[in-house]
């Protein structure tokens, strides 16, 4: 009986200690991810080739509405049409928010992702004042979910992208316009789908005065070739491939840094050209 004792009391030890690392695993398991310290605030313009206006703030903003970014994000958060994305991903098709108008939203849509291809977002409507009331309960939904990377905050009525709109892909384009000396125009479209690594495009070009030979997408900093496209021998060309993906991330996030360039053989270099914009 006494070396059963001396056993159990050797053996106490052995069992807290599996005890505190299983709760210690349980709390790991249950650690949320830090929320994204940028917000990308998506300023709807009224034109059709560049259909938004990208400005990125500090998340901080939400709890300091009356710092500079505060009041950026104050002045656009009532501003019918704009987006406010949580982190720094891309802004939305241009369809997917209203309309522009000079009347100040009085609700906000809140659009919060869930990672269901055929279902996005679940949709949550509160009014605008949540964000001069942060102490409100819609003051608190609302500041919840600017904690949520992915999540989109819509002024207005809004309904949430559906499925299908988010397989389009993100949209973008290029007016193509002929370099110093040379005739000819044309214009590009590009579609890119970050989840099937995926790159398609549309290219059409008139009165080069010759067939064309190449057709890139470049790097504005250094010129060099990141994704070769169809050559448009014909006036057009259409075509998909697969990219990496932190390639086609950089194309989404900064649109303008890539130009599409159609080559010929007077002009090895390029005879048209246009940066990529949404």
């Amino acid at each position: 009986m006494k070396r059963l004792v001396i056993a159990f009391v050797a053996a106490v030890p052995v069992l807290l200690a599996g005890v505190v690392a299983a709760a210690q695993g349980q709390e790991a398991a249950t650690q949320t991810v830090a929320p994204p310290s940028k917000i990308t605030i998506c300023h709807k313009t009224a034109s059709d080739s560049n259909p938004w206006r990208r400005i990125t703030v500090s998340s901080r903003a939400w709890m300091n509405p009356t710092s500079k970014s505060g009041r950026v994000v104050g002045a656009h958060i009532r501003h019918t049409g704009d987006a406010i994305v949580v982190g720094t991903a891309a802004c939305p098709s241009p369809t997917a928010t209203p309309a522009l108008t000079n009347t100040p939203a009085t609700k906000i849509t809140i659009c919060h992702k869930t990672g269901s291809s055929t279902n996005p977002y679940r949709r949550i409507t509160v009014s605008s004042r949540a964000w001069t009331n942060p102490n409100s309960p819609a003051g608190k939904t609302l500041r919840g979910h600017a904690r949520h990377a992915g999540d989109m905050l819509l002024p207005g009525g809004a309904t949430c992208p559906s499925g299908t709109q988010t397989g389009q892909g993100t949209k973008l384009s290029a007016n193509l316009q002929p370099v110093p000396g040379a005739p000819g125009s044309g214009s590009a479209t590009v579609t890119i789908r970050l989840g099937l690594m995926r790159l398609c495009h549309t290219l059409t070009v008139s009165g080069l005065g010759e067939v064309a030979t190449a057709a890139h997408i470049h790097r504005v900093s250094n010129n060099a070739v990141v994704v070769p496209l169809t050559t448009p021998a014909t006036g057009t060309s259409s075509g998909c491939g697969t990219v990496e993906k932190a390639l086609l991330q950089e194309i989404v996030r900064s649109p303008d840094a890539f130009y599409v360039n159609v080559h010929t053989a007077t002009w090895a270099n390029g005879q048209v050209q246009g940066k990529l914009s949404r």
